[in-house]
């Protein structure tokens, strides 16, 4: 015989003014009498859709649980009930602590634009678990309608909120992610922009005179396919210039592994004359891209970067040295594999992904080769 009975809803005949709930039967181990386990759905769930809602999503995890062996008689006591205000920022001390700033920060905006969504519609004090698909869509068509986001942030806000819920569904905060199936938006391809040969020699030509040490990062993005987030991290100890290698460790790389890129040989030539003696701890760019004990944002790389290439009406950012390095390797018959773990991508389906947009928009003015900058 059974040990239980599964989950159901008692929805009170209907009535919105009394507390639904689902319960199920378990049988209890001494008495051997099926005893009554129930888990109220909130009165602030107005409506029976939003109800019925709630209900399915208890119990299909009740019935799952209780299918797989679990045994209410034998778990601890479950967390109390938490609002979704205190929950979000529990989530968002913890991951503080172990984060970088920047990612901290993301996930920071979208706890404030979610919360404040809930502050407009008086949500703020609802307990967690009562947070739905129903208001997640209602928040994320509210972004669209009245904060003007486009595809992308629209989808960015879908990847970071269920990250969010995700920490809270593996802590029991909350038994579905609610993020889960709110669908996103197709997303335009972002073009991909590279330099051509003139504005390559010009960069040549202007940018060592004007400030070496920017010089330097366009050749660490150029050659060594480093982003500007790596780069303000890198210290002089990083770079073993006698074995023409850097060694980016884990707490430097995007991905968080270690890694050892190797210099190109036209980056050794063109670098020839940089000064590497100093301090090894030193940041070799920090406080306006000089070397200094203080690690620097990535996006004053991007504001150093603009007052040259306004100078020289240059419109396109110095990331796109990656770019055009990228299509140059493509075009010049570097193989993938090659290509890939260069860029330390994680597959070499993400490089083919990433070349094969360069047959769509790469001038034929960028074909002369790796060394032409």
């Amino acid at each position: 015989m059974n040990q239980y009975k599964k989950a159901r809803l008692f929805d009170k005949n209907g009535d919105l003014s009394k507390r639904w709930y689902v319960g199920y039967y378990y049988k209890h181990p001494e008495t051997h009498k099926f005893k009554l386990f129930q888990h109220f759905i909130s009165l602030k769930l107005h409506t029976k859709i939003d109800r019925f809602n709630k209900a399915s999503e208890l119990i299909k995890k009740y019935n799952r649980e209780l299918n797989q062996g679990w045994n209410p008689f034998s778990t601890t006591k479950s967390k109390p009930s938490t609002n979704v205000t205190d929950a979000i920022n529990y989530v968002l001390k913890v991951k503080s602590s172990i984060l970088r700033n920047r990612t901290t920060q993301t996930y920071n905006s979208i706890a404030r634009i979610f919360l404040n969504y809930l502050d407009s519609r008086n949500l703020t004090s609802m307990e967690v678990g009562d947070v739905n698909y129903t208001i997640v869509q209602d928040f994320f068509d509210y972004s669209l309608e009245f904060d003007k986001i486009g595809s992308r942030t629209y989808n960015n806000r879908i990847t970071n909120l269920k990250i969010i819920f995700n920490f809270l569904l593996k802590r029991e905060y909350v038994l579905i992610n609610p993020v889960n199936n709110i669908e996103r938006l197709k997303e335009s391809e972002p073009e991909i922009t590279a330099f051509d040969k003139l504005e390559l020699q010009k960069i040549k030509k202007e940018l060592p005179v004007y400030n070496y040490n920017l010089y330097v990062i366009s050749q660490l993005i150029f050659y060594c396919f480093l982003r500007p987030a790596e780069i303000v991290r890198l210290q002089y100890k990083d770079i073993v210039w006698d074995h023409e290698i850097i060694i980016l460790p884990g707490t430097k790389s995007k991905n968080r592994k270690s890694e050892v890129i190797n210099i190109p040989d036209q980056m050794i030539i063109n670098l020839k004359n940089w000064n590497l003696n100093f301090e090894k701890e030193l940041f070799i760019f920090s406080t306006g891209l000089k070397p200094g004990k203080k690690q620097i944002a990535p996006t004053r790389i991007a504001e150093v970067w603009k007052v040259f290439a306004d100078k020289h009406r240059i419109k396109k950012g110095i990331y796109n040295m990656k770019h055009t390095s990228n299509g140059l390797a493509f075009y010049n018959g570097i193989p993938s594999r090659d290509i890939q773990l260069h860029n330390r991508h994680s597959s070499l389906e993400q490089t083919e992904q990433y070349l094969n947009r360069f047959s769509k928009v790469a001038s034929e003015k960028i074909k002369k080769g790796l060394s032409g900058y």
